[in-house]
């Protein structure tokens, strides 16, 4: 009997199959803990498994209690489990304390826009969606079906010591690759409140009001003629034709680039970010056509060109940088080039900005001051030297705080070090730098500080390799930004000030670290480190072959200048706390 039972459950699992397959779209969101989940990432999985979840609905503990038993049957298997919460009334707190009262280190995804629900097409709370991460098909969809005495549920718990239930029963099958009944088990919970989504769709909304505003203001800053990204918001055609691709890029967070951690955003000053609202209305116009009124002026083609081939205005001083050769192959070594200002007296600067020749074969470039007693010292490798700033992929310009200033000495010179990567054909890079000067001494001089770690040694195939750092503030100072560096096995990092009374404040988080955009984030209101704090860097390296950016994950990976090595270090901008800080 059991034996034709379960051929017959064999059977029809494989004509219920086809029936079954459907493909879930790519997204990313940030659970209780800060850290950040894509589902594209889960490559190293064989099951992905999403549960959606809101607090008050019928039987959603008993779900919840049976997926943290799952995960914890399964926590050395190719599996995740996750949370996905669509209500903008929790947070992060209110999650973290559930998932203390249930005793569990489950992933509960916040997702407050509710755009993330509705993409998977989530509609009743305990829904279960298991995914295949690698092409995205969707195995299961449908209650999680808790063992109830039915008759068909003793038949397979018989064969199957401790089976709780249905989807218990589809991932012990999956993770052994093995046909399984792929009866839909009825949903109990509620329906899931989506009123911050359904009021999005009902307002209508506008290319020209509502939609070119957002991307004038979010997105064309790099999608320009000068700017860094691959194709140029030129107009409403040009948007359309990729209004699918930005629809995915917002979904997985991968745009705005070098996105913190949203909860830290009001924090900083021009930080690549954007609201849930601005989201709900960008993919509520994608999803309605993304049309425009041809009746109206396009926003995008009448937006101000650019006045000056510096996206900052004509500079008050432009360096130029000695031009460099670039050979198609090959493994280049730092370069260091000393360059004389002729200045003739003492500067204070308020901004920089790099005008990049040749993008694709430049790393960096860093730009160190030397005075006359600096130039004599140390002369191999660049000499003595203090670090001034620098460029990287996202960071083409700086702008400092109005009430600060970098002071440049009418005796000193740049020592520029650049490093070039060899690309398959020969280039040629002419390079330069823009200063602007503030017409007064700064309230506030800003000096450089690092917090680095130089000692780790990452071990080939490791998925999470974490590493810290700390340094110790010797006297009373002001926090002004940070900017950190890592390599293309960077995964995330985040920084927590330590006081010396023993409390914290966590200060800036970057959950999904790309090493393609090296940011500098700018605090908007500088935090007074009182003498004796520590500031503390965690973060974590990705050394498996799961990372696409990954040169080698055979290799052990250390400190080094090359790419293919890596660096753990975070420059900072502080100064004395000699006055209280006076606000613009």
């Amino acid at each position: 009997m059991l034996r034709g039972l379960l051929l017959i459950a064999s059977m029809w699992s494989l004509s219920c199959g086809e029936a079954m397959a459907s493909r879930a779209p790519d997204f990313a969101l940030i659970d209780q803990n800060g850290r950040f989940h894509q589902l594209g990432r889960y490559v190293d999985k064989e099951l992905v498994v999403v549960a959606a979840y809101q607090s008050g609905c019928a039987r959603d503990d008993s779900v919840l209690r049976e997926l943290a038993s799952l995960q914890q049957r399964f926590r050395d298997a190719a599996v995740s489990f996750q949370v996905l919460v669509p209500d903008p009334d929790e947070s992060r707190k209110s999650l973290k304390d559930l998932a203390d009262r249930l005793g569990t280190d489950l992933p509960f995804l916040l997702d407050s826009s509710q755009l993330v629900a509705d993409a998977l097409s989530f509609t009743h709370c305990g829904e279960i969606l298991v995914v295949d991460p690698a092409r995205f098909d969707v195995l299961y969809r449908g209650g999680i079906g808790l063992y109830d005495d039915h008759p068909l549920q003793l038949a397979l718990a018989a064969t199957i010591p401790g089976l709780s239930s249905h989807l218990h029963y589809i991932v012990h099958s999956e993770l052994r690759g093995e046909p399984f009944i792929q009866d839909v088990m009825p949903i109990n919970g509620d329906p899931l409140q989506l009123a911050e989504l359904r009021a999005a769709r009902a307002r209508s909304v506008s290319y020209e009001q509502d939609v070119a505003p957002i991307l004038i203001e979010r997105c064309l800053g790099c999608h320009s003629e000068r700017g860094a990204a691959p194709w140029v918001m030129s107009g409403h055609q040009m948007v359309q034709g990729w209004s699918q691709m930005i629809r995915e890029t917002l979904l997985t967070r991968r745009m705005p680039p070098g996105q913190i951690d949203y909860e830290h955003a009001d924090r900083f000053d021009d930080v690549h970010h954007i609201t849930d609202d601005e989201m709900s209305t960008l993919l509520a116009w994608i999803e309605k056509g993304a049309r425009r009124n041809p009746e109206q002026p396009d926003p995008l083609v009448l937006a101000p060109s650019e006045s000056s081939e510096w996206e900052l205005g004509e500079p008050d001083m432009i360096v130029e940088f000695p031009a460099h050769e670039i050979p198609a192959t090959g493994v280049l070594d730092y370069m260091f080039v000393p360059i004389e200002l002729g200045l003739m007296e003492d500067k204070w600067v308020q901004a920089y900005e790099f005008d990049v020749d040749d993008k694709l074969s430049l790393h960096h470039i860093i730009v160190y001051t030397q005075d006359a007693r600096q130039q004599r010292q140390n002369a191999s490798r660049g000499g003595s030297r203090t670090n001034f700033g620098g460029y990287a992929p996202g960071r083409e310009h700086v702008v400092l705080d109005d009430s600060t200033g970098i002071l440049l000495k009418r005796d000193m010179r740049f020592m520029i070090q650049f490093h070039y990567t060899t690309v398959g054909r020969e280039l040629t890079d002419r390079s330069r730098i823009g200063l602007y000067f503030r017409d007064s001494a700064p309230d506030y001089p800003l000096v450089r500080t690092a917090v680095m770690n130089g000692e780790f040694q990452i071990p080939p195939g490791v998925r999470e390799f974490p590493v810290q750092a700390e340094t110790v503030i010797n006297e009373d100072s002001y926090l002004f930004s940070f900017a950190p560096h890592m390599h293309y096995r960077g995964k995330h990092i985040k920084f927590t000030l330590r006081y010396p009374d023993g409390s914290e404040d966590e200060l800036l988080s970057i959950p999904n670290f790309q090493h393609n955009w090296q940011m500098v984030y700018r605090l908007r209101d500088p935090v007074f480190l009182p003498a004796g704090s520590r500031i503390v860097a965690e973060g974590a390296f990705d050394n498996s072959r799961f990372n696409p950016l990954n040169p080698d994950p055979t290799q052990t990976v250390g400190w080094g200048d090359q790419v293919w090595d890596e660096m753990f270090l975070t420059w900072m901008r502080i100064s004395p706390a000699d006055q209280p800080l006076l606000r613009n």
